[in-house]
């Protein structure tokens, strides 16, 4: 295994990377899919402590600070006398899967056809432009997707969801919070089968064949659009769930019917 330890702005380049994984504090980290072999990385912003990448035999690209690790980002282990902070920009290969870790950063994708996995505490999110299978887990930090054709399942816990998406044959989109509100923009033509269920929350639809379901405690609609072959499914426990038919940039609780 290979180690650079990065305490300047600088830039990278790496061959045969198969994979890349990054743990982040806080700051920005932006990925970017291009049809080059190699991954570049740049680092524009570092703080007090050192930014660190390593480079495993097997092809596995590490970026990160010193001592943080999934463990910690999930217990919440990291004080403000720790504070960490960067900002990077990579540029990698559009079949190179990502894992990407923050705490409090921004995290951005897009222009790749590879899987990728995002866990974010309170950072925002925001993908773009995605062909492959896409997870999303993150606190209350909100996240932002638009241009995603493979299977997305995003689960928030009080970030609000907004996802723009066109259902294609065999695609399943499953979006859940506790109190965030869920927002799914389809075009007017679709084919889905769709569910949406908040326990406290008000759901809205601006498809007129998507239905409430009456059931006591629960604001519950379902309905198919077009022939029904992918499948749009949002929960929430206290969160409001909007569906929106329209544009990607048509994100609004307007003519909508609601069902208490």
């Amino acid at each position: 295994m290979k180690g650079w330890k990065v305490d300047r702005p600088q830039r990278k380049v790496f061959e045969g990377v198969r994979a890349v994984r990054s743990f982040t504090v806080r700051g920005r980290v932006q990925v970017v899919g291009t049809d080059d072999s190699f991954v570049t990385i740049e680092v524009s912003e570092v703080g007090r402590h050192p930014f660190y990448i390593r480079q495993h035999e097997d092809g596995l690209l590490h970026i990160g600070h010193q001592g943080t690790s999934w463990q910690q980002i999930l217990k919440g282990r990291l004080s403000r006398r720790h504070a960490q902070h960067a900002v990077v920009s990579l540029a990698v290969p559009r079949d190179c899967p990502l894992d990407l870790w923050s705490v409090s950063a921004e995290v951005v994708a897009c222009d790749s056809r590879a899987g990728i996995q995002v866990h974010n505490g309170g950072g925002g999110t925001t993908l773009n432009r995605l062909s492959g299978p896409v997870e999303v887990d993150t606190a209350s930090g909100h996240v932002d997707a638009i241009g995603l054709t493979g299977d997305v399942e995003v689960r928030s816990v009080s970030g609000a969801v907004a996802l723009y998406a066109r259902p294609r044959r065999k695609r399943n989109l499953k979006l859940s919070s506790v109190s965030g509100d869920i927002s799914v923009c389809l075009p007017a033509v679709s084919d889905a089968r769709v569910h949406l269920e908040s326990l406290n929350g008000r759901v809205s639809s601006q498809f007129p064949s998507v239905t409430p379901v009456r059931m006591p405690g629960h604001h519950r609609a379902k309905g198919d659009l077009g022939s029904g072959d992918s499948s749009v499914w949002a929960t929430s426990v206290s969160g409001r769930i909007s569906l929106i038919s329209g544009r990607a940039e048509v994100f609004g609780p307007h003519d909508m019917a609601e069902w208490e």
